[in-house]
């Protein structure tokens, strides 16, 4: 639906489209709610049926409890946070003159080639698996923040040469034909024009980078120990062969998040006009 369709309408399209934004609000929220309300109630309250919401039910006692005795939890955000940021700075570094080198050069199959990188992310994570780790166990790197952070560099590099590909698709060719008759060469125009300019969608691959290296479960648990473990490893340990510690466990989950959420609120202009702009000719 345009936007001059949706100004043009009557009362009843805008009732219905504001009506399912805010629906689709509830929706997306919704689970956010309930962790937090989750990590400030009591473990007795928490496991009635339904949950007791009762004032006297909330505490901090789960943060307390988190903060003060769980030293695998900051142990575990110092690797994410490392891991996170090792596997984004490359993908950037990397991702940024390959997505120029398909959109600009004279690259054969250009096209086909970035359909081919985008395919790589629809291979299931169990499919490699197995070979994977053996490659990495018999290099020794078991339980290694390095080799973590170049397997989620593998899934990341993929997504960041897509978004960017398509932002540099849409740049006027004005501006590099303008810097070539000025005598600039194809790395200057990159570094000088077209990379200033491009901040918002590589603000926008970042966090798209940093998000998906801070979330991921399956790798980290098959090529970790203890040492490189990872804030959604730790968190799963909260649940026990006997009983889970459903308050604890939500509050480690969100002191977890609150740097991702952080992010997002501090770049949410960059990602929505990198994904705006990298996304309508990627």
């Amino acid at each position: 639906m345009s936007f001059a369709r949706y100004r043009s309408g009557g009362i009843g399209m805008r009732i219905c489209v504001r009506a399912g934004l805010a629906a689709f609000v509830i929706w997306s929220t919704a689970p956010v709610v309930w962790l937090v309300l989750s990590s400030l109630l009591d473990q007795m309250a928490l496991i009635a049926r339904p949950p007791d919401f009762a004032a006297h039910n909330f505490t901090i006692g789960n943060f307390a409890t988190v903060m003060g005795s769980a030293a695998a939890l900051w142990r575990s955000i110092f690797n994410s946070l490392l891991v996170a940021l090792f596997s984004t700075s490359i993908a950037l570094a990397l991702g940024a003159p390959a997505a120029y080198a398909l959109a600009r050069l004279a690259v054969p199959r250009a096209n086909a080639i970035a359909f081919l990188i985008l395919a790589t992310q629809m291979l299931p994570g169990i499919a490699i698996a197995i070979p994977l780790f053996i490659a990495i166990s018999r290099l020794g790197m078991i339980d290694n923040l390095v080799s973590l952070g170049l397997v989620y560099l593998s899934f990341n590099l993929p997504i960041v040469i897509w978004i960017l590909r398509g932002f540099f698709l849409a740049i006027p060719t004005g501006l590099e034909r303008a810097a070539a008759v000025d005598g600039a060469g194809i790395l200057q125009t990159f570094w000088h024009i077209v990379l200033p300019i491009s901040l918002p969608p590589l603000g926008a691959a970042a966090v798209f980078a940093f998000v998906e290296a801070w979330n991921e479960f399956f790798f980290a648990l098959i090529l970790t120990r203890q040492s490189a473990q990872t804030v959604p490893l730790v968190i799963a340990q909260f649940a026990g062969q006997y009983q889970t510690v459903f308050g604890q466990m939500m509050a480690a989950a969100v002191i977890s998040v609150a740097p991702v959420i952080l992010l997002a609120i501090l770049f949410k202009d960059q990602i929505v006009r990198g994904f705006a702009d990298g996304m309508m000719k990627g």
